[in-house]
């Protein structure tokens, strides 16, 4: 039998790392965006895919460490009595379905340049995209339920 509690150890620290990392991007690529004076259209896109990128990076963070229990619904006490194998499963259904919903986006940023599509738009397809990936996550649970 599997030690459920292997080594996960209830902190926050990592999130909070996360969170600071996410705030020094983006003040970071605002500064090298108004130095190169990037247009509104393209200057929304690049955020949109940015922010993208760090959802990405928080759930791949959630999956290597197993802290499963930084997903909203999901409590420390679930996340200890749950082994290793069902926490990274349940992480892992996290970045994929966010991952097909960037790489969507991506494509949708490639043409929306070619096209020139108005930054409205971009923006509700981007919440779109979004709402329905988190959505689509709902379902996932961390353990399955017995059938008895």
């Amino acid at each position: 039998m599997e030690e459920k509690n292997f080594t996960l150890i209830k902190s926050y620290k990592l999130l909070i790392v996360w969170f600071i990392g996410f705030i020094v991007g983006t003040v970071f690529l605002s500064y090298v965006m108004s130095l190169l004076k990037i247009s509104g259209d393209y200057l929304a896109l690049i955020w949109l895919n940015l922010t993208n990128l760090f959802v990405i990076s928080l759930f791949q963070m959630i999956y290597k460490t197993e802290r499963v229990y930084y997903i909203n619904y999901v409590t420390y006490k679930e996340a200890c009595e749950a082994t290793r194998e069902e926490r990274k499963a349940f992480a892992y259904k996290h970045i994929n379905v966010f991952s097909k919903a960037s790489l969507i986006f991506l494509i949708y940023s490639a043409i929306s340049l070619i096209v020139k599509i108005n930054i409205g738009i971009n923006i509700g397809v981007y919440t779109v995209l979004i709402v329905v990936a988190a959505i689509r996550t709902v379902p996932f649970r961390l353990k399955e339920k017995n059938k008895y």
